[in-house]
């Protein structure tokens, strides 16, 4: 019986992310072609960032992390393309980011 496909290639330089196991290997998602975004079966979205893009908001007390406007929306284009395929709405978490 075949395993489960996961998510589908979120872009055309994504590359598997594979787990060996013996002679087999099971698939846990995709990496980003410069190793910055990866996105799970499970419909996760990670992002790798550089301790030097964050600083903490004295006001707040909160971590501020900043990203360049293209890696942004290449972000939220992964993370509607996990939800889609996982049949949620990303419609209202994606509007509010964006």
């Amino acid at each position: 019986m075949p395993a489960p496909k996961g998510i589908p290639i979120p872009e055309a330089g994504a590359v598997r992310l594979d787990e060996r196991i013996g002679d087999s290997r099971r698939t846990l998602g995709w990496i980003s072609d410069n190793d910055e975004l990866v996105a799970t079966h499970e419909g996760k979205v990670l992002l790798a960032i550089e301790p030097s893009e964050m600083q903490w908001d004295e006001r707040t007390g909160m971590m501020i992390i900043s990203i360049h406007r293209l890696d942004g929306q290449r972000l939220l284009r992964w993370m509607r393309h996990c939800a889609e395929h996982l049949e949620l709405d990303p419609s209202d978490f994606i509007q509010e980011l964006e």
